[in-house]
């Protein structure tokens, strides 16, 4: 999978993890809406969309690792041709200067 593709689809991820907590938060909206809670119920919502929300960042959190990880190796992998081309061009110059030398 190239650094694009790997992007896509972890755009796609976070697309789809925010669109859950969306939906799960609308559910318990719906909940307190009615006003028909008992404190304890409307406590317990409450935890329960902060455990959902701490799940969207942290899931949040390890995608943009995830991507810097792509972006990051994909940086490395362009180094390493630029450095493969100027240790060939190294030894082409020292091949080169040799036969000069030797010429002389």
């Amino acid at each position: 999978m190239d650094q694009k593709q790997a992007l896509q689809r972890l755009q796609k991820i976070r697309k789809e993890n925010d669109e859950a907590y969306l939906k799960a938060k609308a559910f318990m909206d719906g909940f307190r809406a009615r006003g028909q809670l008992s404190k304890e119920d409307n406590e317990m919502l409450f935890l329960m969309e902060f455990v959902i929300k701490g799940f969207k960042n942290h899931g949040s959190d390890i995608i943009t690792a995830f991507e810097n990880q792509v972006r990051f190796n994909e940086v490395i992998n362009n180094f390493q041709t630029k450095l493969n081309e100027l240790e060939e061009e190294i030894q082409h110059l020292k091949k080169t200067l040799d036969k000069m030398y030797q010429d002389k």
